[in-house]
C-alpha cells in the first residue's frame, strides 16, 4: 500500500517520469514493497535482482539498467500495528480516479482502504480491496516504471482466489477486463485481457493449501534461473512456498512478503 504512512500522504516523491504515454489506461503500471526493515530489503533485492537504490528513507525507487523498476517503502504505522508482513502491491494506470472509486463502491463485499489522495505533487492514488479481498491500488499520472520481459522486472501478475465468480463483473465494469480460460496449470486459469486485446494478469482459482488465506494481486519477477533465485532466498533467510507451473516458484523474503519468480517468458501486454 502506498500513499499514507503514519497518516500522511506522500508529497514531494522524487521519480522519473515516463513520457509521452505508451499504453491505454487500465493496464498494471507499478509494484512496491511495505517493509520493516529499509535496509534489509534494500540489501536482499539488490542480491536477488541486481537492483540499485537511491537511498531515500520515505519511498525509495529501485533502478535498473537507468530505470525505475520498483519502489521499497516503511509500513505504514497503522498496518504495523495490525502486525501485517510486508507485502507487495500492484498498481493499475486510470484516468478517472475519483469516478472510479465511486464505481467500486458500488460493488458487494468491497473496501475502500485509501480514498483518494496525493502520491506526490503530478499523481494521486486510491487502495481497493476487490470482493476477494485483494487489495491494488488506482494510479491517476504521469506514468511510473513500465512491466518489462528482462531479469529483475515484474513480466506479469497473478491472482489467486478460489473462484473467478468473485471478482470477474467488478473487474468488468471498472476496466473492462475480460478473463479467458486458457486450460494451463492443475487448476482453472484465465487470462486476463485489456479492452485493446492484450493480456495483462493471469487468473488462478487455487487451493487453499497453496494460495493460503490471504487472497492477493501477486507480481511474478523474472530471474535468470528460478533454483538459483530461490538459493538466494533461502540465504538470505526468505523462504520458498511451492514450484508452481510455468517454471514459477512462490517464494517470499525474510521479512514474510510473498512473490513469484520464474525463468520462462510469460507472456504480458505491458510493454
Amino acid at each position: 500500500m502506498v500513499g499514507a504512512r503514519n497518516g500522511r500522504p506522500y508529497v514531494g516523491v522524487t521519480r522519473t517520469i515516463e513520457s509521452p504515454k505508451r499504453m491505454p489506461f487500465g493496464h498494471f503500471i507499478w509494484t512496491d514493497l511495505s517493509t520493516y526493515d529499509m535496509a534489509a530489503a534494500r540489501s536482499d533485492y539488490t542480491d536477488l535482482f541486481g537492483w540499485s537504490f537511491g537511498g531515500s528513507d520515505d519511498y525509495d525507487f529501485a533502478r535498473m539498467n537507468g530505470r525505475d523498476v520498483a519502489a521499497v517503502f516503511p509500513m505504514p504505522h497503522r498496518l504495523a500495528q495490525m502486525d501485517m508482513p510486508s507485502f507487495w502491491m500492484s498498481y493499475v494506470h486510470v484516468d478517472d480516479l475519483d469516478g472510479l472509486v465511486e464505481k467500486a463502491k458500488r460493488h458487494d463485499n468491497v473496501i475502500i482502504e485509501v480514498s483518494p489522495q496525493p502520491f506526490d505533487s503530478h499523481s494521486r492514488i486510491a487502495l481497493v480491496r476487490d470482493p476477494s479481498g485483494a487489495g491494488f491500488t488506482l494510479y491517476q499520472g504521469p506514468e511510473l516504471g513500465a512491466d518489462g520481459s528482462g531479469p529483475g522486472r515484474v513480466q506479469t501478475r497473478f491472482h489467486h482466489l478460489p473462484d473467478i465468480a468473485l471478482i470477474k463483473d467488478f473487474y468488468a465494469d471498472l476496466f473492462g477486463w475480460e478473463f479467458t480460460p486458457n486450460g494451463a496449470g492443475p487448476w482453472p486459469t484465465y487470462d486476463v485481457l485489456h479492452p485493446d486485446g492484450s493480456k495483462i494478469a493471469i487468473i488462478e482459482e487455487v487451493p487453499e493449501a497453496v494460495r493460503g488465506k490471504f487472497r492477493y494481486w501477486m507480481p511474478c519477477f523474472r530471474v535468470d534461473s528460478v533454483e538459483g533465485a530461490v538459493r538466494r532466498i533461502l540465504a538470505r533467510k526468505g523462504g520458498h512456498s511451492f514450484d508452481l507451473s510455468g517454471r514459477r516458484a512462490l517464494v517470499f523474503d525474510r521479512q514474510g512478503a510473498h512473490f513469484m519468480v520464474s525463468d520462462a517468458e510469460l507472456a504480458n501486454a505491458s510493454p
